[in-house]
């Protein structure tokens, strides 16, 4: 067996023998910080304060700008987008939608709940969606299989080839199934695991709980860490190669940690952060947060703040960071292309139009008449690609008491003797 594939009965056996994620977060067991990561607090502390006092930060060279937007029937609950940036799949409501690059709807279906987490392989050949059950399909859009449980799936995200989808579900366990649903192992997480991701291999999977955990399994030794952010954790990004883990959690920051559980940074949002997205080597990591998509850089310094016209639901990112994908909920219901090469910027005109309204380029997508009608009401989608986010409405001192709370989290670390 080549290195990082699954390792099937000795992984099932070490992993329901654990007595669930405490076994990997022992007693004496500790989340390295760093020495910049000690030293990073007073710097962050003065860059939140200036920001706070300006609201203004600085953008440097190569920021994301649009390159096309369309409406939804509803808040685009979910994003993901192959290697190479050749195809997207987003859900809104009960409705899944694949298109192309150029914006270009190839196939749409419905399924029989709403829809929680999509995901795809990294080439594209699978798409994996999270709902009342789990589905796989193919590029064309034909339904492999589903799988269905007493439970609502939350979350699924697949490897290279389609050769492994992870799914997490709402009675705390995660699964691995094959291309040909077979299952291969299970783990009890002992509470409702709302964002995974798995790494381009299979052998690693980054999940973010209901319990405030952010965790790591090794599909193939059935080994883990876990850390605690002081509430629920609801996005969760992984490089291809596993190295690097982002976390966003309610407690209005997002986490930057290594595979191997180097903790390395925390950055303070202004509203609790619904989904993270990473590029190799982490050089950029994407947050959703309120109505801004925060980009950072691997040290934690904000690079950029696209501001949306309404809550930002999900993002996803090429590994290269050429592409960016953004789904909004109320006050913009949209799906967005962004780019930061020079090369694509200005070279098609923005699309205007709803999601449904475009009949798919591939016909032979299961079920393709059946679907959601538009929304009674809509309004254009708009964006703000300039560093000035745009501010919510909300009363000035709400807004004061969460810059403090966010600064006043930079004074501490992870919870390191947290446990499940």
């Amino acid at each position: 067996m080549s290195s990082g594939e699954v390792t099937l009965s000795n992984s099932i056996t070490r992993i329901r023998a654990a007595p669930g994620i405490a076994r990997a977060a022992r007693p004496g067991s500790r989340i390295r910080i760093s020495r910049a990561g000690r030293t990073m607090a007073p710097l962050l502390l003065f860059c939140c304060l200036i920001a706070a006092l300006c609201g203004v930060a600085s953008a440097e060279e190569g920021e994301y700008v649009p390159v096309w937007g369309m409406g939804a029937n509803g808040p685009v609950s979910s994003v993901a987008v192959t290697h190479d940036g050749s195809a997207i799949v987003a859900s809104a409501g009960s409705a899944v939608y694949v298109l192309d690059r150029q914006g270009n709807v190839l196939w749409r279906d419905t399924v029989g709940g709403r829809v929680n987490s999509v995901g795809i392989s990294p080439e594209g050949s699978r798409i994996g969606v999270a709902a009342d059950k789990l589905y796989l399909y193919d590029e064309d859009g034909d339904l492999l299989w589903t799988e269905k449980t007493t439970f609502v799936y939350r979350s699924v995200d697949i490897s290279s080839n389609g050769a492994y989808v992870a799914a997490g579900c709402d009675n705390g366990a995660v699964y691995i199934f094959d291309s040909n649903k077979k299952q291969l192992w299970d783990y009890d997480m002992g509470t409702d695991s709302y964002d995974l991701a798995i790494s381009e291999n299979g052998r690693r999977i980054a999940i973010g709980c209901d319990n405030q955990g952010v965790y790591l399994l090794n599909s193939r030794e059935g080994e883990s860490w876990s850390y605690g952010t002081g509430k629920l954790v609801s996005g969760i990004a992984l490089t291809p190669d596993g190295r690097f883990v982002a976390a966003g959690s309610y407690d209005r920051c997002v986490y930057l940690s290594t595979g191997e559980g180097e903790h390395l940074w925390k950055y303070p949002t202004e509203y609790s952060v619904a989904a993270t997205a990473l590029t190799n080597e982490a050089r950029r990591i994407f947050a959703a947060s309120g109505r801004t998509i925060y980009v950072l850089d691997r040290t934690g310094a904000e690079v950029q703040k696209i501001g949306l016209g309404g809550r930002a639901e999900s993002v996803a990112a090429t590994p290269d960071g050429s592409f960016l994908v953004v789904g909004s909920g109320d006050g913009d219901r949209s799906i967005r292309l962004f780019t930061n090469d020079p090369d694509l910027i200005g070279n098609q005109e923005p699309i205007d139009a709803m999601l449904d309204e475009i009949e798919p380029l591939n016909q032979t997508a299961s079920d393709v008449t059946a679907q959601p009608s538009l929304a009674e009401e809509s309004t254009e989608p708009s964006v703000e690609t300039n560093t000035r986010a745009r501010a919510e409405e909300v009363p000035i001192t709400t807004r004061v008491l969460g810059w403090v709370e966010n600064i006043i989290s930079l004074l501490f670390k992870p919870q390191e003797d947290f446990l499940a």
